[in-house]
C-alpha cells in the first residue's frame, strides 16, 4: 500500500505545482480543490497505514486491536476525500478542455481556402459598388497564410484605396471562428478604433453572413469609476473607519466639477451612458477626470461595494467573451507584458488564443519604446514621498497588523523618509555634472552612449533599494486594505490613496532600473538623460532606443500569430529598416502592394528651386510664406504641414491679412471642430488651407476640393538632438556604419510618404504634392528620397 501511495503523492504534487501556476479561473480553482483532498486523502492514508506498521514493528499488538475501530472510520473518511477530490478534479479537467484531443498544429487547408472564398465572393454579391483589386486579393493571401499558421507572421504595406480593414476581416474573421481563437485588431488612433467598431467589421459581417461578437477594449481610465465618482460629489464621503485619511494629492473640486461628476453618475445609473469616458455627455477636464476614473492599483476589483455597477468589469467581461476585439497598440502591449493580471484572467486573451493584426503598425515600434521609458521628477517626487507619513500611519491603523511588507510603522515612515532625502540629495549629484544654461529654451543633459558618471553609481543604487523597500510595503498594503469591509467608503477612500502612492512609488522604481541596469554586451544601450522644467525641477529619463527586444519578447515569440499593416510602412518598398527597428522575425512574409490609383495622371510632385534652406531660421519662414501665398489656389482645400510648431506660427503671422483670414492653424481649436470649419468653407467656396504638425500628416481623410494641394515645408528629419536618436545613432556610428543613412533617412521617408499620402484619397481625386527643401535638390541623399516617393509625375528643379 505504502509503494503505491508514495508514486500517487508524487504525481498529485506535480499537478498541484502546475494548477497553482496556472491563471485562476472556475476549472483551475475546482482542480486545485480537488488537488488538495486527494493530497490530504493520500498522505493521511500513508499515515493510517503507517501506524499499525510501526506497531507491529514494537510489538504493540494490543494498541493495534484498540485502534482498528477508529482505523476503520479514518480510512472510511478518506474514501469520501478521495471521491469528492476526484470527481472536482475530473470536472475541472473537462471544462478546462485538458481531456480534449490536443490539436494539430494549423494550417491553411482547402477547408479553411473554401471558407475565405466562400466569405470574399458573398462580400463581393452584397456590397454595392465592390469593386474587385487585385493588390486587396493579394493582401487576403498574405493574411491567410499568417494567420492560418501558428508562428505565422505577415507584414503588409496596404496604401491607401487598397481596403486594409476589408483585407484582414476577409481572412481574419473565418480563420479565427474555425481556430475558436480570437481575432484581435489594434490600432495606434481611436479614430482608427471607431470606425472598425461602428462600421467596418459590422457592415463586413452583415454583408458576408459571418456570425460573431465585437467588443471594444481600452484603458481602466477611459471609464467611469463609480466609487471615485460618488466620493467627487460627495455621496461617498460617508463617516467610516479611517475618514480622517484624508485624499493624499487631491485638490479640491471647484463646484461645477462636484455637478458633472454627479450628472455623468446619474447618466450611467440609468443607463443613458455606458461609462465610456471618450463619449461622455459632459466635458470633462483633466482634473476631474483623474478623480472620476482609477488605475489598476487603486482598484477593489470584485470586492469593491459598487462592484456591481462597474463600467471597467462590464467592458472586460465583453471583451473576454467577444470573438472579435478591437483595441489600441498601447493598451495591447501593457496586457501582453503583465500577463494575467485582471482578477487572474487576460486582459484580452491569453497570447495563444491571439490572431493578431496591427493596423497602423507603423506606430508599434515607439509605443513599445514608450513602455519601457521611465521619468522622475526629483523636487516633485521627493515633495510627495515626504508626504507619505500619514497614509503609512492610517494603512496599519486600517489592517490592526504589525508588519506590512515586513515593515514596522516606524520602519516605513523611515523608509520613505529616506527616499524623499535621497531625492533631494541626488540633485547636487546632477547639479556637480550640469546646470541648465539660463538661455537654453529647451535644457537638457545627456549621457553619452547612455553611459553616467561613475560618481552617480552608489546613490542611485541606494535610491533604487530604498524606494524597492517602500513599493513593497505599499503593494502588501494596498492588498491588505483591499480585503476589509466592502462598504466603508473611507476604507476605499484610503484603498485609492494607497493605489496612488504605489503608483508614484512604482514610477520611481522603473527609474532606478533603467538607470542602474548594466547595458548588454552588442545591443544598442538605453538612452538616459535630464532636463529642466520651467519652474527649476530637474527630471530624470531613462528609455530604449530600439523596440526590436521589447517586440520579440511579447509579440513575435509569443502570440499565435501576426499580421502588422498599414498605409505606410517602407521607404520605397525596402522593409530592412522597418525588420530591424521592430525586431521582425526572418521567416515574416512581407510585402509592399502597388496603389490602385492612377498616381501618375493623378498626381504630381513638386520640388521647387528654393531659395534658402530650413536651417535658415529666419529666411526659411519668410520664403514658405511668400510662396504659399503665391502659389496655393485659395479658392480651394489646401494643407501645410510642418515639423516645429514655432515655424508654423511663424508662417501664420507672416501671411498678409486677407489670407490668413483663410488659414486654420492646429491648437487655436480642437481638431475636430478645425476640420469641420475646414470642409464648411470649402464646400461654400470660400477655399480653406489648413496648417498642421505632424498629426495631422497622417490619418486625414479630405477627398476631392477638400485638399488639392500637399505643402511640405522641409524633409521631416528627427531632430538631431533628441536623445533617443542621438543614442541610437552614436551606438550605429561606433560600429562603423552611417546613422544617417542607416537611421534618419528611412525615418523620414516613411514620415513624408505618410505627408504625401493625404492627398489622393480616392480614385477621382488630383492634385499637388509640393517640397520646400531645396536640399532635395543639392544633397546625395535627396534623388535617393525623390525616388521612394509615390509614383506621381516629377516636376524636379
Amino acid at each position: 500500500m505504502v509503494g503505491v501511495r508514495l508514486p500517487v503523492l508524487i504525481a498529485l504534487c506535480v499537478g498541484l505545482v502546475w494548477v497553482m501556476g496556472a491563471p485562476r479561473d472556475p476549472a483551475r480553482t475546482g482542480a486545485l480543490t480537488g488537488l488538495l483532498l486527494l493530497l490530504a486523502s493520500s498522505m493521511g492514508s500513508l499515515l493510517a497505514n503507517l501506524v499499525p506498521m510501526w506497531m507491529v514493528s514494537n510489538g504493540d499488538f494490543g494498541a493495534i486491536s484498540q485502534l482498528s475501530t477508529v482505523l476503520g472510520v479514518v480510512h472510511f473518511g478518506l474514501a469520501m476525500l478521495d471521491a469528492v477530490g476526484t470527481v472536482l478534479l475530473v470536472w475541472a479537467l473537462v471544462r478546462s478542455g485538458v481531456t480534449e484531443t490536443v490539436a494539430a498544429p494549423r494550417k491553411l487547408d482547402d477547408t479553411l481556402k473554401d471558407a475565405i472564398r466562400k466569405a470574399y465572393t458573398t462580400l463581393q454579391a452584397n456590397t454595392p459598388g465592390f469593386s474587385t483589386r487585385r493588390s486587396q486579393s493579394q493582401m487576403i493571401g498574405v493574411v491567410s497564410r499568417a494567420l492560418s499558421t501558428s508562428g505565422g507572421v505577415g507584414v503588409v504595406e496596404a496604401p491607401t484605396g487598397v481596403g486594409k480593414s476589408l483585407g484582414y476581416l476577409t481572412a481574419g474573421v473565418p480563420i479565427a471562428l474555425a481556430s475558436k481563437k480570437k481575432l484581435v485588431i489594434s490600432t495606434g488612433t481611436v479614430a482608427l478604433q471607431s470606425q472598425l467598431v461602428e462600421r467596418d467589421i459590422p457592415n463586413f459581417l452583415k454583408a458576408t453572413g459571418l456570425e460573431a461578437t465585437i467588443a471594444l477594449a481600452k484603458g481602466r481610465t477611459r471609464y467611469l469609476c463609480t466609487r471615485n465618482a460618488a466620493e467627487a460629489h460627495g455621496e461617498g464621503a460617508q463617516n467610516g473607519m479611517f475618514d480622517d485619511e484624508q485624499p493624499l494629492f487631491d485638490r479640491p473640486l471647484a463646484p461645477i466639477e462636484m455637478d458633472i461628476a454627479k450628472r455623468l453618475t446619474v447618466a450611467f445609473s440609468n443607463g443613458s451612458w455606458d461609462g465610456d469616458i471618450d463619449n461622455a455627455p459632459e466635458t470633462i477636464s483633466p482634473g476631474l477626470r483623474g478623480r472620476i476614473t482609477t488605475p489598476a492599483s487603486g482598484c477593489a476589483g470584485r470586492r469593491c461595494a459598487y462592484s456591481a455597477q462597474c463600467a471597467v468589469l462590464r467592458s472586460r467581461n465583453t471583451v473576454r467573451d467577444a470573438q472579435i476585439v478591437v483595441t489600441n497598440h498601447a493598451l495591447l502591449l501593457s496586457a501582453l507584458s503583465i500577463g494575467d493580471s485582471d482578477n487572474g484572467q487576460p486582459m484580452i486573451a491569453a497570447p495563444s488564443d491571439m490572431l493578431l493584426v496591427l493596423d497602423e503598425g507603423h506606430h508599434v515600434g515607439n509605443v513599445a519604446i514608450d513602455q519601457g521609458a521611465a521619468s522622475l521628477a526629483l523636487d516633485e517626487m521627493a515633495k510627495r514621498t515626504g508626504r507619505l507619513q500619514i497614509l503609512i500611519a492610517g494603512a496599519y491603523r486600517a489592517v490592526d497588523k504589525d508588519r506590512l511588507g515586513n515593515l514596522l510603522p516606524n520602519e516605513a515612515i523611515d523608509a520613505a523618509s529616506n527616499v524623499a532625502k535621497g531625492l533631494r540629495a541626488f540633485r547636487d549629484h546632477v547639479e556637480a555634472v550640469w546646470m541648465p544654461a539660463p538661455a537654453d529654451e529647451e535644457p537638457m543633459w545627456r549621457a553619452a552612449n547612455g553611459r553616467l558618471p561613475e560618481a552617480w553609481r552608489e546613490p542611485i543604487e541606494a535610491l533604487a533599494d530604498d524606494t524597492r523597500s517602500l513599493y513593497n510595503w505599499a503593494h502588501a498594503a494596498t492588498a491588505q486594505v483591499a480585503k476589509g469591509k466592502p462598504d466603508d467608503p473611507a476604507r476605499e477612500r484610503l484603498q485609492r490613496n494607497l493605489g496612488m502612492a504605489l503608483e508614484m512609488i512604482e514610477q520611481q522604481y522603473n527609474l532606478w532600473q533603467v538607470w542602474r541596469r548594466e547595458d548588454k554586451e552588442g545591443a544598442p544601450p538605453m538612452a538616459r538623460w535630464v532636463t529642466a522644467t520651467r519652474d527649476g525641477d530637474l527630471v530624470l529619463h531613462g528609455s530604449p532606443v530600439s523596440a526590436a527586444h521589447v517586440l520579440r519578447k511579447l509579440l513575435w515569440d509569443e502570440v499565435d500569430s501576426v499580421v502588422l499593416t498599414s498605409a505606410t510602412l517602407t521607404g520605397g518598398g525596402d522593409f530592412q529598416a522597418l525588420a530591424i527597428d521592430n525586431g521582425i522575425p526572418e521567416t515574416a512574409e512581407m510585402v509592399s502592394l502597388s496603389s490602385p490609383f492612377d498616381l501618375p495622371n493623378q498626381a504630381e510632385l513638386i520640388v521647387p528651386p528654393f531659395p534658402v534652406t530650413p536651417d535658415d531660421r529666419e529666411g526659411h519662414p519668410r520664403e514658405v510664406a511668400r510662396y504659399i501665398g503665391k502659389e496655393l489656389d485659395w479658392t480651394k482645400g489646401s494643407m501645410v504641414l510642418f515639423t516645429s510648431r514655432w515655424k508654423m506660427e511663424k508662417v501664420a503671422g507672416l501671411m498678409p491679412a486677407a489670407k490668413r483670414k483663410q488659414v486654420l492653424v492646429q491648437g487655436e481649436m480642437s481638431k475636430t471642430r478645425m476640420i469641420d470649419e475646414h470642409l464648411r468653407r470649402v464646400a461654400a467656396g470660400e477655399g480653406s488651407v489648413l496648417f498642421g504638425l505632424n498629426s495631422f500628416g497622417e490619418g486625414l481623410d479630405l477627398p476631392g476640393e477638400a485638399c488639392t494641394t500637399v505643402v511640405i515645408t522641409q524633409v521631416p528629419f528627427a531632430v538631431p538632438t533628441d536623445p533617443q536618436t542621438a543614442t541610437l545613432s552614436e551606438w550605429v556610428e561606433a560600429r562603423g556604419l552611417n546613422a544617417f543613412n542607416l537611421i534618419a533617412i528611412p525615418h523620414a521617408l516613411r514620415t513624408l510618404t505618410q505627408f504625401a499620402g493625404r492627398l489622393i484619397r480616392t480614385s477621382t481625386d488630383t492634385g499637388r504634392v509640393i517640397i520646400l527643401d531645396s536640399r532635395l535638390l543639392t544633397r546625395r541623399y535627396g534623388k535617393r528620397i525623390i525616388d521612394a516617393l509615390p509614383p506621381f509625375k516629377r516636376t524636379i528643379g
